[in-house]
Protein backbone atom coordinates (compact mmCIF):
# COMPACT_ATOMS: atom_id res chain seq x y z
CA UNK A 1 0.00 0.00 0.00
CA UNK A 2 1.41 3.37 -0.94
CA UNK A 3 1.06 6.39 1.34
CA UNK A 4 -1.15 8.17 -1.22
CA UNK A 5 -3.88 5.49 -1.37
CA UNK A 6 -6.26 5.34 1.55
CA UNK A 7 -6.57 2.10 3.41
CA UNK A 8 -9.89 0.36 2.94
CA UNK A 9 -11.41 -1.38 5.87
CA UNK A 10 -12.85 -4.78 5.22
CA UNK A 11 -15.36 -6.28 7.54
CA UNK A 12 -15.69 -9.97 7.84
CA UNK A 13 -18.90 -11.47 9.11
CA UNK A 14 -18.20 -13.36 12.26
CA UNK A 15 -20.14 -16.47 13.16
CA UNK A 16 -22.29 -16.47 16.29
CA UNK A 17 -20.40 -16.64 19.56
CA UNK A 18 -21.82 -20.01 20.43
CA UNK A 19 -23.58 -22.68 18.47
CA UNK A 20 -26.60 -22.55 20.78
CA UNK A 21 -27.72 -19.16 19.43
CA UNK A 22 -28.33 -20.65 16.00
CA UNK A 23 -29.78 -23.86 17.40
CA UNK A 24 -32.20 -21.97 19.64
CA UNK A 25 -33.56 -20.05 16.65
CA UNK A 26 -33.99 -23.23 14.65
CA UNK A 27 -35.51 -25.09 17.59
CA UNK A 28 -38.04 -22.33 18.26
CA UNK A 29 -39.00 -22.07 14.62
CA UNK A 30 -39.28 -25.84 14.27
CA UNK A 31 -41.38 -26.07 17.42
CA UNK A 32 -43.77 -23.42 16.14
CA UNK A 33 -44.04 -25.14 12.77
CA UNK A 34 -44.74 -28.46 14.45
CA UNK A 35 -47.49 -26.91 16.57
CA UNK A 36 -48.95 -25.30 13.47
CA UNK A 37 -48.89 -28.67 11.70
CA UNK A 38 -50.55 -30.28 14.71
CA UNK A 39 -53.26 -27.62 14.70
CA UNK A 40 -53.64 -28.28 10.98
CA UNK A 41 -55.07 -31.70 11.77
CA UNK A 42 -57.95 -30.08 13.67
CA UNK A 43 -58.50 -27.71 10.76
CA UNK A 44 -58.43 -30.66 8.34
CA UNK A 45 -61.04 -32.48 10.42
CA UNK A 46 -63.33 -29.45 10.32
CA UNK A 47 -62.80 -29.01 6.58
CA UNK A 48 -63.51 -32.71 6.02
CA UNK A 49 -66.81 -32.39 7.88
CA UNK A 50 -67.64 -29.29 5.83
CA UNK A 51 -66.85 -31.15 2.61
CA UNK A 52 -69.03 -34.10 3.67
CA UNK A 53 -71.87 -31.69 4.43
CA UNK A 54 -71.48 -30.16 0.98
CA UNK A 55 -71.55 -33.62 -0.61
CA UNK A 56 -74.74 -34.54 1.27
CA UNK A 57 -76.35 -31.23 0.33
CA UNK A 58 -75.43 -31.83 -3.30
CA UNK A 59 -76.80 -35.37 -3.17
CA UNK A 60 -80.11 -34.27 -1.67
CA UNK A 61 -80.78 -31.06 -3.55
CA UNK A 62 -78.67 -31.61 -6.67
CA UNK A 63 -78.73 -34.34 -9.27
CA UNK A 64 -77.93 -37.04 -6.71
CA UNK A 65 -74.72 -38.16 -8.41
CA UNK A 66 -71.24 -37.31 -7.24
CA UNK A 67 -68.99 -35.89 -9.92
CA UNK A 68 -65.28 -36.23 -10.45
CA UNK A 69 -64.56 -33.23 -8.30
CA UNK A 70 -66.10 -34.97 -5.29
CA UNK A 71 -63.62 -37.83 -5.51
CA UNK A 72 -60.75 -35.41 -5.98
CA UNK A 73 -61.97 -33.28 -3.06
CA UNK A 74 -61.91 -36.24 -0.72
CA UNK A 75 -58.45 -37.28 -1.94
CA UNK A 76 -57.07 -33.89 -0.95
CA UNK A 77 -57.48 -34.72 2.74
CA UNK A 78 -55.16 -37.77 2.91
CA UNK A 79 -52.57 -35.84 0.89
CA UNK A 80 -52.88 -32.90 3.31
CA UNK A 81 -52.64 -35.23 6.30
CA UNK A 82 -49.51 -36.86 4.86
CA UNK A 83 -47.87 -33.46 4.35
CA UNK A 84 -48.74 -32.47 7.92
CA UNK A 85 -47.49 -35.77 9.31
CA UNK A 86 -44.14 -35.44 7.55
CA UNK A 87 -43.78 -31.85 8.80
CA UNK A 88 -44.72 -32.95 12.31
CA UNK A 89 -42.73 -36.16 12.68
CA UNK A 90 -39.50 -35.62 10.74
CA UNK A 91 -36.55 -34.99 13.05
CA UNK A 92 -34.97 -31.55 12.97
CA UNK A 93 -31.63 -32.97 11.82
CA UNK A 94 -33.20 -34.46 8.69
CA UNK A 95 -35.33 -31.50 7.57
CA UNK A 96 -34.41 -27.82 7.57
CA UNK A 97 -36.97 -25.15 8.43
CA UNK A 98 -37.87 -24.09 4.87
CA UNK A 99 -39.13 -27.49 3.61
CA UNK A 100 -41.00 -27.98 6.87
CA UNK A 101 -42.67 -24.60 6.41
CA UNK A 102 -43.58 -25.54 2.82
CA UNK A 103 -45.18 -28.78 4.01
CA UNK A 104 -47.26 -26.97 6.63
CA UNK A 105 -48.45 -24.48 4.01
CA UNK A 106 -49.25 -27.39 1.68
CA UNK A 107 -51.23 -29.08 4.45
CA UNK A 108 -53.54 -26.11 4.84
CA UNK A 109 -53.69 -25.46 1.08
CA UNK A 110 -54.75 -29.03 0.27
CA UNK A 111 -57.48 -28.89 2.90
CA UNK A 112 -58.88 -25.66 1.51
CA UNK A 113 -58.53 -27.02 -2.02
CA UNK A 114 -60.64 -30.02 -1.05
CA UNK A 115 -63.54 -27.78 0.00
CA UNK A 116 -63.10 -25.61 -3.09
CA UNK A 117 -63.19 -28.63 -5.40
CA UNK A 118 -66.39 -29.86 -3.79
CA UNK A 119 -67.95 -26.44 -4.30
CA UNK A 120 -67.10 -26.73 -8.00
CA UNK A 121 -68.98 -30.04 -8.26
Amino acid sequence: MTPTTPATETTIATPPETETETDEFVRTSTRKLRLTALGGFAVLAALLVLTAMLVIRDAVSGDGAAGGFTDTAFWMFPVAAAAGLVALATPRALMPTTPRRALVIAQYAFGILGVFLQLLD
